[in-house]
């Protein structure tokens, strides 16, 4: 018989054990005590095991007016160190996202003041994770080391063998981090660790175990107020930033073919606790503006008319994502009287064969309509644009690139992705596209979301045919929301100075700078026999890039 997971998960494409849920006497006595402790924290006790959590570096530029997004607390890791602070552990998050050397940084960091490590993972940082980790297990072969994050969930067999990680937590972290770390405190880890769910993890041998699926929480309302004064930020000269990622939800009703999902389930918090945490973010750390990064914002089109009245009052500047067919006039209008100023749209493609392809859900005359609706409320439609979807055509990208010209309203474009987990992840493995898993894992890393970028090639165009599109869909953007940031960390680089557009004179988009050494992970370098294989496209020369000492 199928499990209920089992069940859910015959009818999606992410892997089976993303589609349990955390519903054992376990969870709930955890999820009672992560509540408990969110409105009373006990004291941090010395005499607990200490946690460094690590932030990696991420090529990845945003576009002018974006760039807060980069420097911004990360929800997740704000949750983790949040939840383990509440809980009494003296915890340290070492961000080394901009440090000029952020493997040196973050490998000199853990030396001191660290009993067990954590390292978040995503898309682009596995050869910093895994270089970090052989450092760290050379001088302290006994220190722990557990990763958490998108990456692991989505590729933990690479990880756990082909990197000295002691375990992986898959998906949602937060209980798990806190069973984890009662093993450690309690002396035993060891003993405990086969029947920790939602890990995988090495025994006594070194022997990779996969243990069975923890699963989602059921509902959002026992995480706690994230604790943005965990992030050395927020005790910097500059304090933290006033705009910040947050959420009211986990999750996405959608399966697209390209984008994976460490918590594909929908979940969301109530509105009373949505309610109060606007109310600390607002009056706590003086935020002023909030990316919700809910997978799909106007899901439901009841909760969002209701989060739209909790927002208002607050008076804060806001954007969001979500899909162009779940939006209409009424939604839109009170997105607008809420303080939104710009929707994020995935649009992807209009062409109807390629959005069928990706299990997109939409089509041409919905982006149309959609488009005309938002702009009809007084908000601005960001356009989201992915070149390089399988059945994609020349005749495709034109029109797409006619429709960006036009209406000038896109805010990304980037080429296809393999993201790993994904279902175009799985068929360029078939099909011999992506021959190594981990080669491919390390190529991730140099991907900047900029037209000079090397891309696998799915779908069989020209090389130049897809550049140049990419090129006329980057110079359709508009301007970002917080084109005043102040908190621009001192290592960034800048690229593409666009002199016609004002607004974009002195750069288009910004990044961390290069990590040291990154370019043996491009095509080119790679060693052949592992490197990825099939059609795929070089970079063109990079554009310079230099710290604007004004900013």
């Amino acid at each position: 018989m199928e499990t209920n997971g089992a069940a859910k998960a015959s009818r999606w494409s992410l892997a089976p054990e993303l589609y349990e849920q955390a519903l054992s006497p376990a969870d709930r006595r955890y999820m009672d005590l992560m509540a408990g402790q969110g409105e009373n924290p006990l004291a941090t006790d010395p005499a607990k095991p200490r946690i460094a959590l690590v932030v990696g570096p991420s090529p990845f530029t945003m576009p002018r007016g974006w760039e807060f997004f980069l420097a911004s607390p990360y929800e997740g890791v704000s949750y983790i160190s949040t939840v383990l602070h509440n809980a009494g552990y003296p915890v340290r998050i070492v961000d080394a996202r901009y440090d000029p050397d952020p493997l040196q940084t973050a490998a000199e960091a853990v030396q001191r003041d660290c009993d067990v490590l954590g390292i978040a993972t995503y898309e682009d940082c596995y050869p910093f994770v895994e270089e970090l980790i052989a450092r760290v297990k050379a001088s302290r072969p006994e220190l722990p080391v557990i990763l958490g994050g998108s990456l692991v969930t989505s590729v933990p067999h690479v990880f756990m063998n082909e990197t000295k990680a002691d375990v992986a937590v898959i998906s949602e972290g937060e209980i798990t981090i806190l069973e984890l770390m009662e093993a450690f405190t309690d002396g035993t880890w060891r003993a405990k660790l086969p029947a920790i769910r939602g890990i995988w993890w090495k025994d006594g041998k070194g022997a990779v175990q996969a243990n069975p699926a923890r699963g989602q929480m059921p509902h959002l309302d026992s995480l706690p107020r994230m604790n943005l004064s965990l992030w050395p930020q927020s005790n910097g000269p500059r304090g933290l930033q006033p705009q910040i990622i947050a959420s009211h939800s986990r999750g996405c009703k959608m399966d697209c073919s390209f984008c994976y999902r460490t918590t594909p389930q929908l979940r969301e918090k109530s509105p009373e606790k949505f309610d109060r945490e606007l109310a600390e973010l607002t009056g706590k750390y003086h935020v002023n503006f909030i990316f919700f990064v809910d997978l799909t914002f106007t899901s439901n089109k009841k909760r969002t008319l209701e989060l739209c009245e909790i927002i208002k009052p607050y008076k804060i500047g806001w954007t969001c994502l979500t899909r162009c067919a779940d939006v209409d006039p009424e939604v839109l209008a009170a997105m607008k009287a809420a303080g939104c100023d710009i929707i994020l749209f995935g649009v992807e493609s209009l062409g109807a064969d390629i959005l069928r392809k990706a299990r997109k859900g939409s089509s041409e005359h919905v982006v149309l309509r959609a488009l005309q609706w938002t702009r009809e409320a007084g908000l601005r439609f960001g356009g989201l644009m992915i070149v390089g979807l399988p059945g994609e055509t020349e005749e495709s990208l034109e029109h797409a690139c006619q429709w960006a010209e036009e209406n000038r309203h896109l805010t990304r474009v980037k080429y296809l992705s393999a993201m790993p987990g994904t279902t175009v992840y799985r068929d360029g493995i078939k099909s011999g596209l992506i021959r190594s898993e981990a080669e491919h894992l390390r190529w991730l890393s140099v991907e900047q979301a900029l037209v000079h970028d090397e891309f696998l090639n799915y779908n069989g165009l020209p090389e130049a045919v897809s550049r140049r599109a990419y090129q006329r869909m980057y110079d359709s953007y508009q301007p970002g929301p917080v084109m005043d940031f102040k908190h621009f960390p001192e290592h960034f680089a800048y690229f593409y100075p666009d002199a016609e557009r004002p607004w974009r004179a002195r750069f288009s988009s910004a990044s961390a700078a290069p990590v040291p050494g990154v370019d043996r992970f491009r095509l080119d370098t790679l060693r052949p026999r592992a490197m990825p294989g099939g059609s795929r496209a070089g970079a063109v020369p990079r554009p310079d890039h230099a710290p604007l000492a004004s900013l």
